[in-house]
């Protein structure tokens, strides 16, 4: 595993779609990352959201905890990524297409 996506999510049914769309279109092989997301509590349809993503997408894996904040929600997120390399987004944030081949090519390249 190259990669693995730390994303939480708190109350984000408005956007959280959005942004696992954009990680869906990378050029990465599906088994080269994954897309860690921890619900941390939502009240609103979020995880129902998340949970729809994932059946569909093998490399999607979702957790859900209580409320204990976005730094607890990536912390124990970090402690289940298995990619040699890892990238925090928030559930608001997108990235361009195609665009983590490039990121982790080159920090492949620096090490």
């Amino acid at each position: 595993m190259l990669l693995s996506i730390i994303i939480p999510v708190y109350n984000a049914e408005d956007y959280v779609a959005r942004c696992l769309d954009c990680l869906l279109q990378q050029n990465l092989k599906v088994t080269a990352y994954e897309i860690l997301v921890m619900d941390d509590g939502s009240c609103d349809n979020t995880y129902m959201i998340v949970q729809e993503y994932a059946t569909k997408h093998q490399n999607i894996r979702l957790f859900q905890q209580s409320n204990k904040g976005p730094c607890s929600a990536r912390n124990a997120l970090l402690k289940k990524a298995q990619g040699e390399y890892v990238y925090f987004m928030d559930a608001d944030d997108m990235i361009a297409t195609n665009s983590l081949g490039s990121l982790v090519r080159l920090a492949q390249n620096l090490s």
